[in-house]
Parts: C-alpha cells; structure tokens; sequence
C-alpha cells in the first residue's frame, strides 16, 4: 500500500516538475519576444527621427560651426560646408571626424583663408573627439552651434553637442536623402550613443 501511495506521488509529481519549465521557457520566450518587438520599435522611430532631421535645414547664426567630415567626405557635403563657411553663419569654424584633414584642404582649394578653419585632431572615435571640441567650445563661452553633417548622422550630432550644453542647429547638405539602410544604421548609432554613451 505504501509503496502504491509513493508510485503515485512520482508520477504526479513529474508531470508538474516539466509542466513548470515549459511554463518557464514559454515565459522567457515570451519576453524575448517583448524585448525584440520594442528594439525594432525603437530602432524604427530613431530611422524615422534621423528621416526628418536630415531633411530640416535650421541654418542660423552660432559661436561656432562644427563640421563633421566622415573618412570620405561627399562631394554635395563639402560643396554645403563652404556655402555655409561663406555666408558667415559663425566666427569659428571647427572640423572633427575621420576626414577632418581632406574637409580642411577641400575648403582651403574653394577658398576659404587658412586661419579661420580649425581642424580638430581625431582622438578617437567620432563621437569622443566631438563631445572633446563641443566641450572646448563651451568651455571657451560659445553657447550655440550650428552643425554641417551627412544628413543621416544629423540627429545623432545634434544629441551629442546638445548634451554638453550647446544650443544646436542642423544644416545638412540639401538634395541629399540617405536610403533605408542609412537611416537604421544612423538610428542604430543614435540609440547606442542615447543609452551607453559611445
């Protein structure tokens, strides 16, 4: 009898021990799942985000304008940095990123005198060497920025300048829309800087 009583527990107890883990599984993937669904969200508004900045021109007056020159820097970029170096929209001019060195010597070929432009060594990444001359600019008393960028990577440079304290102004390059790929590549960009600060 004892021993029925005990073959009976076993089996009931097993079927509730699996039924738990499946339970658990199920959950996890469930949340998994959750998780997923929002980073698309958010992946999506940021692409969505950097889709509308790229398209707003808020050239202005600023203390300082900021170029940010990729490795390669287009054609239609520097031909809209020198219109807005030309119109004199800020006293400084300050250019950072990979391709500091061939947006300088592009703007000096267009005609812009030697002295006013002000290539910022890279120390790093992008991002790392920006937050360094919006730092410094700050630090020197500018208040406000105005930034010349690829129109995709517009939202991500605004964030950046903004966060040390700088008002910010967007003026990409007109007639340039960037694809689907770069604008989640740019919204991926923006996200990593937003929530890890890289």
């Amino acid at each position: 009898m004892a021993d029925e009583q005990s073959v009976e527990i076993e089996t009931v107890a097993a079927p509730a021990g699996a039924a738990g883990w499946r339970g658990a599984r199920r959950q996890a993937g469930y949340g998994l799942s959750v998780l997923l669904v929002m980073a698309l969200i958010a992946l999506l508004v940021g692409a969505v985000a950097a889709g509308l900045q790229a398209r707003r021109d808020e050239a202005r007056s600023a203390d300082v304008l900021l170029i940010v020159a990729p490795a390669l820097p287009s054609p239609a970029l520097i031909d809209h940095a020198f219109e807005i170096y030309r119109r004199r929209y800020a006293p400084g001019v300050v250019i950072v990123g990979a391709g500091s060195e061939a947006m300088r010597v592009a703007l000096l070929e267009r005609g812009a005198p030697e002295g006013t432009l002000q290539a910022a060594t890279p120390s790093g990444a992008p991002v790392a060497a920006l937050q360094e001359v919006a730092h410094s600019a700050r630090s020197a008393g500018a208040t406000s920025a105005l930034i010349v960028a690829e129109p995709a990577e517009m939202v991500l440079w605004l964030k950046l300048v903004g966060d040390s304290g700088l008002r910010t102004y967007g003026a990409p390059p007109r007639g340039v829309a960037p694809g689907p790929v770069a604008l989640l590549r740019a919204s991926g960009q923006y996200w990593r800087y937003a929530l890890f600060q890289w």
